[in-house]
C-alpha cells in the first residue's frame, strides 16, 4: 500500500506500508486541509488508486506532529531509547541540558557507517534501537534517534530531512520553552555532528530569540519534516 499525503502548501508525503502493517501519519504543517491518496500494489511500481479524500485537519497546538512517534521516527514506551533518554535525565534539567546531554550521549557512542551511507537504498527507515545496539548508523539513524529521545521528555523536535548544498541530509529543529524553535539544533556536516552554538543563554528568564547554530544556515534546503 503507498499512501500519498499532500499538505496544504503542497508538498507531497509518501509512506509505503506491508500488509497488515499500520503506522502513524503526522499531519506535519498543522492545521489545514490535506489530500490523502491510496493506491495498492498491483506488480512491482505499478500502483492503482484506491481512495482519495481531502480532510480538513485542525489541530489543538502546533506541536503535536512532532511529540509522538510516527513511521519514521518509531519508538514506545518499552523502547530501549526512551528507557536510556529517562535514564539520563534529571528532574532539575531543562530542555536545553537534556538536549546537550542526548547530543554528547549519541555521538559519544554512535559511529557514522559510510558502507551504509554509500549502499542505503531508497525507503530506508531507521530503527532506533538497532543504531543503540549496533552503534554505528547514518545521519538519518542519528536523528531519528535524537528525535525520538527528545520527543520521549516531551520536547518538541522536527526530524528534518534535505540537502546541504547538494548533498543528502538530516538533522532535527527542538523547540525550547522560553525560547522558541532552535533551528538545525543538531545537524550534520558531512563529517561529524554539530550542536548548536551553546552560547545562547539557556537559563535565562528573557526572551531572546536562541543564537544562530554554527554553520551557514542558507545552506540547507527542508525537503520533508517528520
Amino acid at each position: 500500500m503507498s499512501i500519498q499525503l499532500t499538505t496544504p502548501s503542497g508538498v507531497l508525503y509518501s509512506y509505503f506500508l506491508e500488509p497488515e502493517e499500520q503506522a502513524v501519519i503526522p499531519f506535519s504543517e498543522g492545521s489545514g486541509d490535506y489530500v490523502i491518496t491510496c493506491y495498492q500494489q498491483i506488480d512491482g511500481s505499478q500502483y492503482a488508486a484506491l481512495y482519495s479524500e481531502t480532510l480538513t485537519v485542525k489541530l489543538e497546538n502546533e506541536f503535536l506532529p512532532f511529540l509522538y512517534p510516527n513511521q519514521y521516527v518509531n519508538f514506545s514506551a518499552e523502547s530501549e531509547a526512551c528507557t536510556l533518554a529517562q535514564s539520563l535525565v534529571t528532574d532539575e534539567m531543562k530542555d536545553v541540558d537534556i538536549l546537550k546531554t542526548f547530543y554528547n550521549y549519541v555521538t559519544s557512542h554512535i559511529t557514522y557507517d559510510y558502507d551504509k551511507a554509500n549502499s542505503v537504498e531508497a525507503g530506508y527507515l531507521p530503527d532506533i534501537d538497532e543504531t543503540l545496539r549496533t552503534g554505528t548508523g547514518i545521519c538519518f539513524d542519528y536523528a531519528a534517534l535524537l528525535t525520538a529521545m527528545l520527543r520521549s521528555q516531551d520536547i518538541p523536535c522536527k526530524l528534518e530531512i534535505g540537502y546541504s548544498g547538494e548533498i543528502k541530509h538530516a538533522w532535527i529543529d527542538v523547540y525550547i520553552r522560553g525560547k522558541g524553535w532552535a533551528t538545525k539544533a543538531v545537524s550534520f556536516d558531512g563529517d561529524t555532528w554539530q550542536l548548536m552554538d551553546p552560547t545562547f543563554d539557556a537559563n535565562s528568564d528573557d526572551d531572546e530569540t536562541i543564537q544562530e547554530y554554527i554553520g551557514d544556515e542558507s545552506n540547507y534546503t527542508v525537503q520533508f519534516s517528520r
